[in-house]
């Protein structure tokens, strides 16, 4: 993960851990199946911030190692897995250069980060901590304007504020074009089989104190003068009493770009 994303991230990491969604066990089902992935294996998270999808693994029963380069993103993890008494190794690192073991892993994740490594360099490092036959899965959440008017709306209340910043940084690359980048990363590596790709669905509850909560969680809001961030809270609210869903919970649709590759044996 590069130095820009987790320094920015940091100082609002008790935020980040709250308000961003989670993912479904649906998904990790997915890539054990795919993957042949088993119930004690050993598991490299690779730029995982403060955990989200790290614990998600754990309470699988996966021996995971959490990789993340922000300081205020792993002391929230750390935290987080001493009062659930979850055991995760936590190691200050960054995922083109984490440190471990040659071949000592089964399985290397990047959850909403890959986009923000250096792509040929971490695939190469994953190619090293992975042993021949286990694998990498790669994958985003990704809201769905299209199956919700208020995801819609809110995504529009965002690009007039921020233009192509307000669809957060995965997606002002456009997903097309991410996915030729992360397709060249591995293509170019002769060390994992073909990618595959599927978007698994699902959805997440939400009143508006979190989905408020969540746009803060963005860089380029928090970085918004006093005044600008409390006309942006009263444009929220404002957006929600629209939808009729100001004081009750509502639902937030999402797809998850999946990426998945098993390691070669050369």
């Amino acid at each position: 993960m590069s130095a820009e994303p987790s320094s920015t991230f940091q100082a609002w990491a008790d935020d980040y851990d709250r308000y961003r969604p989670g993912y479904p066990a649906e998904l990790f089902d997915e890539i054990a199946t795919r993957l042949g992935v088993g119930d004690r294996a050993r598991v490299a998270d690779l730029g995982a911030g403060t955990g989200l999808a790290t614990f998600e693994m754990a309470r699988r029963g996966w021996q995971m190692t959490a990789v993340e380069p922000g300081t205020g993103m792993l002391d929230q993890l750390r935290e987080r897995a001493e009062a659930s008494g979850i055991a995760v190794v936590a190691v200050e690192a960054n995922a083109e250069d984490t440190g471990l073991p040659d071949a000592s892993f089964d399985l290397a994740t990047a959850a909403q980060a890959f986009h923000w490594f250096d792509r040929p360099r971490a695939v190469e490092e994953m190619a090293r901590i992975v042993r021949p036959g286990g694998g990498v899965a790669l994958f985003w959440n990704v809201r769905r304007t299209e199956a919700s008017s208020i995801v819609a709306d809110y995504e529009a209340l965002m690009s007039q504020y921020f233009g192509s910043a307000g669809i957060g940084q995965y997606l002002q690359h456009g997903r097309a074009a991410e996915a030729d980048a992360t397709r060249a990363a591995f293509a170019e590596s002769p060390h994992f089989e073909q990618l595959t790709y599927s978007e698994p669905l699902h959805q997440t509850t939400m009143d508006a104190g979190g989905l408020i909560g969540m746009a803060f969680t963005a860089s380029y809001v928090r970085r918004l003068d006093p005044p600008e961030q409390e006309r942006l809270r009263g444009e929220l609210h404002s957006l929600l009493n629209r939808h009729g869903v100001a004081n009750q919970p509502f639902t937030i649709p999402y797809r998850i770009d999946l990426w998945i590759a098993r390691r070669s044996d050369r």
